[in-house]
């Protein structure tokens, strides 16, 4: 199958070039058909003047042409293949002479030399019953005047054999159609064997991706291509090994997130399981500090069941959304009193800076948006770390933004924390994505996830940066209402 593409690039290639020698066949007989058919009229139109030109230089007045004359044209006659009779301005036959070299000559058994065959007073033929004798489908004849001295001192007709045009027409169409085949047998073969010599390092390429994409379904996410070249075979391979890069990503992050899930499910559930085992045993009372501890637990699986719901939903496009006019201040101050206990926590200051701006949005998805961002930069800030938030009208908006012109509203979230790696940036928002430095940490990497749907389902973006004095940077912008 793999050489079955090389073949028909090669057959195709021969093909074409066939195609080409028989175009240009098409039109060399067609054009130059007519040109030929020109150029012989031409050639015979030059050897007649050649014989009428003979005739006048040789004429000597008032005898006309002697014996020396009429061999001199007979040599002319000869090498322009035509008979010559010469009449008198009367119509009299003064002489022929014979050209054409075919035995008997159309104008009788005159030798080379010619032969007189008359005077003024008489003729043994006349022009009439010459050209009467002649066959029109084997001969042409065609008059002309000799002047000489000014005067007229004759009609000249010279005779040719008609088919030797045909004959000359079909030999050069011959030789032609000749070398057409050969140029075209050439060119196939050529055509043939160059082709296969340039397919091979077309689908040498495409073999070794089919080989590799094959050892890929298998599920060998090392493998990878080499592009040997910048052309559109090259293009493919990067794009190949480009692919095979975010499918061993997707595969580390698939293991990575059920081990996350594990450890997520499994640590709450032991809690609970041990503190439900020392109530029932006595050791412990059951007090409501004691419950309330299982209680945290419970909560804690709730949101992690949220988030997943939460992924689900943007996933399946049935998230809700009810776009009103409102302040993104009031939305950025709510999440931050929301989340002030815990950064106190913590040991995390929190701050804003907060200039109202009106934009149009869900309150409540915004507001799980920026708790998000919040909680990230809060589980990425040390003791002692600060966490500004910012809210401010203007500027261009965040890259993958729905709309386009307008002003824009941009909310901020800046940590003092250990920053996003560059390799990291392109994949901060991918649902299960966590960095090496996040994974002993809690969580399962869908909260950034979470935040970039809810904020593209109102119209917005959102994107990631690192802070020149450190720490991560995370930008929401949102359209503001007119």
């Amino acid at each position: 199958m793999r050489r079955g593409l090389r073949f028909r690039i090669a057959v195709t290639h021969a093909l074409v070039a066939l195609l080409a020698i028989a175009v240009v066949a098409v039109i060399v007989f067609v054009a130059d058909g007519r040109r030929f058919d020109s150029y012989l009229a031409q050639v015979q139109s030059g050897r007649n003047a050649a014989v009428v030109n003979s005739l006048t230089q040789t004429y000597q007045a008032p005898d006309g042409w002697d014996a020396t004359a009429i061999y001199a044209l007979s040599q002319v006659a000869r090498l322009n293949h035509v008979d010559v009779a010469m009449y008198s301005p009367k119509g009299v036959l003064l002489f022929t002479v014979q050209g054409l070299r075919m035995g008997r000559g159309m104008l009788g058994d005159g030798g080379p030399e010619g032969a007189a065959a008359g005077s003024d007073s008489g003729a043994s033929a006349s022009p009439a019953a010459s050209a009467a004798a002649l066959d029109p489908d084997q001969f042409e004849v065609q008059s002309y005047p000799v002047v000489a001295g000014g005067h007229k001192v004759g009609t000249v007709e010279l005779y040719s054999v008609r088919n030797a045009r045909a004959a000359a027409e079909s030999s050069y169409q011959s030789a032609l159609t000749r070398s057409l085949v050969i140029a075209a047998l050439v060119a196939a073969v050529l055509a043939f064997f160059i082709s296969l010599f340039v397919s091979r390092h077309i689908t040498g390429p495409l073999e070794e991706l089919a080989d590799a994409a094959e050892d890929a379904a298998a599920g060998n996410l090392e493998v990878r291509m080499a592009a040997h070249s910048d052309d559109e075979v090259g293009a493919l391979a990067t794009a190949f090994n480009a692919m095979s890069d975010r499918l061993a990503r997707d595969e580390q992050w698939r293991r990575d997130m059920t081990a996350d899930l594990s450890h997520e499910l499994r640590t709450p559930l032991t809690t609970i399981r041990t503190r439900i085992e020392a109530l029932e045993d006595g050791a412990l009372p059951a007090t409501p500090e004691n419950l309330r501890a299982i209680g945290a637990e419970v909560e804690r699986l709730g949101r992690l069941l949220g988030a997943l719901r939460s992924l689900n939903e943007l996933e399946s496009e049935d998230l809700s959304v009810e776009l009103e006019s409102l302040d993104l201040a009031d939305v950025a101050r709510d999440a931050m009193k929301r989340a002030e206990t815990a950064f106190q926590a913590k040991g995390v200051a929190l701050a804003g800076e907060l200039t109202p701006v009106a934009v149009k949005g869900d309150g409540d998805r915004l507001l799980q948006a920026v708790a998000r961002l919040l909680d990230n930069a809060l589980k990425f800030t040390p003791e002692g770390g600060r966490v500004l938030v910012t809210v401010a009208s203007g500027g261009s908006p965040a890259r993958g933004a729905v709309l386009s012109g307008g002003r824009w509203a941009r909310l901020t979230v800046a940590d003092s924390g250990q920053g996003i790696g560059s390799a990291d940036l392109p994949f901060v928002f991918d649902r299960f994505f966590r960095s090496q430095s996040a994974r002993g940490t809690q969580g399962l990497g869908v909260g950034l996830a979470l935040a970039r749907g809810l904020v593209e389902a109102q119209g917005g973006a959102i994107e990631a940066a690192d802070r020149p004095e450190g720490g991560a940077l995370l930008t929401i912008s949102l359209p503001e209402a007119r």
